[in-house]
């Protein structure tokens, strides 16, 4: 019963996140708690699409039974979820805001 909570839960957070990213992506806008924050919207997409793929792939390879496959996808999932987290600190304004 837990596992398939968690998968739910993963399911839900991975799809929000995936959302988020395919709004910037299109639209060209981040989402409305986000705005002040992101300068670039289409790169910070890209960003929550990587990591959104990385989350759920790292979710994947901790139920595959043979083992080589398994590490070959959790590295995978890490690699992608650096470059999302990468790529979305491109995507923001660095520095202090003036509200802040």
């Amino acid at each position: 019963m837990l596992h398939e909570m968690l998968l739910v839960a993963v399911v839900i957070a991975v799809g929000l996140y995936a959302a988020m990213g395919v709004m910037a992506l299109t639209t060209g806008r981040a989402v409305l708690w986000r705005r002040e924050d992101i300068l670039r919207p289409r790169l910070w997409g890209w960003g929550a699409l990587l990591f959104a793929s990385g989350l759920g792939l790292s979710r994947f390879a901790g139920s595959l039974h043979d083992r080589t496959v398994s590490d070959v996808a959790f590295a995978c999932s890490m690699l992608l979820l650096i470059c999302g987290v990468v790529l979305q600190h491109f995507g923001q304004r660095v520095g202090q805001r003036a509200g802040r």
